[in-house]
């Protein structure tokens, strides 16, 4: 017998590695879609005033509004955001629009979870002042939480 050669205990893996072993290759054999939420119950969920764009005043109340799937803040780099409807919650009918963030502010607790900014709004003179909470995706596994992620992003139930 080779000195060098492990015992067979050294060879065999651990039951734990084997089943982590085995969870890797399945989860590289499932197509993508299926390995990750729906896109659409990550999201920024928030508040926002129109400002007017030559007095700077505020031009309208208190309007609920939200994006769809993950979002990059940064100065100068557009993102699409939905009004929601205060009555039940849901994206709003009315179109979307693109704002540009001026000057971001990111606040962390552990991880990016609020931004405030003020805005220009493309094709508009006003701008906007906006703060927003990360709905952050759910687990795989965990439908309660994707059935409020879904309803915090402003779907309906499915």
């Amino acid at each position: 017998m080779n000195s060098d050669a492990l015992p067979p205990s050294r060879i065999r893996p651990s039951l734990p590695a084997a089943l982590f072993a085995a969870a890797v290759l399945i989860a590289a054999a499932m197509p993508a879609a299926a390995q990750e939420s729906d896109p659409r119950t990550q999201c920024w969920r928030g508040w926002g005033y129109l400002l007017d764009g030559a007095s700077g005043g505020y031009k309208s109340q208190e309007m609920l509004l939200v994006t769809i799937g993950s979002t990059v803040w940064e100065a100068g780099r557009p993102v699409e955001i939905f009004l929601l409807d205060r009555a039940s919650g849901l994206i709003s009918e009315m179109p979307s629009f693109t704002v540009t963030p001026e000057n971001p502010r990111l606040y962390y607790g552990g991880r990016l979870n609020y931004v405030d900014t003020t805005a220009t709004i493309d094709g508009s003179p006003d701008r906007i002042v906006i703060g927003l909470s990360h709905i952050e995706p759910a687990q795989p596994g965990v439908p309660a939480k994707e059935r409020y992620n879904r309803w915090a992003c402003g779907f309906p139930e499915e």
